[in-house]
């Protein structure tokens, strides 16, 4: 009974002692991670935006000054701009509100060089002063990344004469300038580490472009977006190390001008204005255009279609221009991409012309801007049968439920053998004239529903329907 009773309280101070100990251990968890070097402290706050980092220095006395030694900066402040975009006085206030903010930040940032030097809000001329500091800044830290997005209301293209101007001053001394640009001291940067440029609102000059492609040896990228200054580009050189060139909605371009480059993905809305020659690696190629002709829209780019291995194209024309429409041969293509027009619940069977040039594609998305969309009960037609030996991937964005849709998916699981996905995506539509009794969010829930009902008994089971 004795020995009982000594082995009882035995066990008992042993699992007290057990019960301490791993109280203990949760009450005074080990902060491995403030351990690490500082090193991998400033890679793992580098994927943090501006404020997000900043907010880390209240954690302890070893975080306080580590944000201030992040190589990437990134001021995205997009949140607000669709709630001041109507309100000129809040506007204006935000912006004031911006630039004191990003002024406070430079005056203690410490890093010696710039990953990513990123300013995304609604700014015009009037921050041109602040703005030209900040690029000083940038520079002056070797910056890599450089990305002035300054789109009215975060997203609309602004007007020129109220645009944020690029001052060639600060390229050096001998660069051409605007005279409606106040006289800058002789500056020079160490820009030439920059390797990828995005001007978005910014008035900027085809000179200036071309300065940085001469200059900077390590320039890959490049995107201007929105520049109505922009006049004449001439991306020419075999010595440019640029792969990826986007000119979007500039409406004075007269001319575009590539040749003798490595470059391997070109995006523009100036086809039309588009010169093209030797361009060997070039083989992703996307165009937007208002034009009423492909031939117009594919002009420039006719002497790449036999290397090209994506194409994307987004016109303001009907599908039934398209089915007419007698496509070249291309005999590398393995993704293509087309944006047309579509009306009520006509057949988009003409889509397969664009299929059948492209024997090795293995991706195709088309998307639907539907006029007037209806759902009507008419049966559906057949194509002719046109063997796709290689295609695995259809894309529907626009999807309505309409009897034309449920026709193209029929014709893809006649003819493409080795199709493995099927994507519908009622989310992308771009629909006028909608019933008026639902928002857009019912609208696409109906067609969410209408996809599911018709398709799901239609595609097999080894293929995989993904309605988004």
């Amino acid at each position: 009974m004795l020995r009982e009773t000594l082995m009882a309280k035995r066990l008992q101070l042993s699992n007290n002692f057990a019960l301490k100990k791993c109280s203990r251990r949760v009450c005074t968890p080990e902060d491995r991670i403030s351990q690490l070097p500082d090193d991998i402290l400033l890679h793992i706050l580098s994927f943090l935006s501006v404020k997000e980092a900043a907010d880390t220095s209240v954690l302890s006395k070893r975080w306080l000054p580590l944000w201030r030694y992040v190589p990437r900066l990134d001021f995205a402040a997009t949140k607000p701009l669709h709630e001041v975009a109507l309100d000129e006085k809040l506007r204006k206030r935000h912006m004031k509100k911006y630039v004191r903010w990003v002024n406070r930040t430079l005056q203690i940032c410490k890093a010696q060089r710039l990953d990513q030097f990123r300013v995304c809000f609604d700014l015009n001329k009037f921050a041109q002063h602040d703005i030209d500091k900040w690029l000083e800044f940038a520079f002056s830290r070797q910056v890599q990344r450089l990305e002035l997005e300054l789109l009215k209301g975060g997203e609309l293209i602004r007007d020129c004469d109220y645009c944020y101007t690029f001052p060639p001053q600060l390229l050096g001394p001998n660069q051409p300038h605007s005279n409606n640009l106040r006289e800058f001291p002789p500056l020079r940067h160490n820009f030439k580490s920059v390797k990828v440029l995005l001007l978005k609102c910014v008035n900027v000059t085809g000179e200036v472009l071309e300065f940085f492609l001469q200059n900077c040896p390590y320039l890959e990228e490049m995107v201007v977006y929105g520049a109505a200054t922009l006049v004449n580009l001439d991306v020419v050189g075999p010595s440019l190390k640029l792969k990826h060139l986007g000119i979007w909605s500039c409406p004075d371009l007269t001319s575009l001008k590539i040749r003798d480059t490595n470059l391997v993905t070109l995006g523009t809305t100036s086809g039309h204005k588009l010169l093209l020659s030797n361009v060997p690696m070039l083989i992703e190629v996307d165009i937007i255009s208002s034009s009423s002709t492909l031939d117009n829209i594919l002009a420039g780019v006719s002497c790449v279609f036999s290397q090209l291995e994506v194409l994307k194209i987004t016109a303001n024309m009907g599908l039934e221009y398209m089915g007419h429409y007698k496509f070249p041969e291309f005999t590398k293509l393995k993704k293509f991409v087309v944006c047309v027009r579509a009306w009520k619940d006509m057949s988009v069977l003409g889509c397969k012309h664009v299929i059948e040039a492209a024997p090795l594609l293995e991706e195709f998305e088309l998307k639907l801007k539907w006029a007037k969309p209806t759902r009507s009960k008419r049966k559906c037609r057949k194509a002719e049968r046109c063997p796709l030996h290689h295609l695995k991937v259809l894309r529907l964005s626009g999807y309505y439920g309409r009897t034309s849709e449920v026709e193209l998916v029929r014709y893809f699981l006649e003819n493409a053998s080795a199709l493995e996905k099927i994507i519908v995506d009622p989310r992308a539509q771009d629909v006028y004239y909608v019933s008026f009794s639902l928002d857009k969010s019912e609208e696409e829930q109906m067609a969410r529903h209408f996809a599911k009902l018709q398709l799901e008994a239609e595609v097999p089971s080894h293929i995989q329907l993904l309605v988004l």
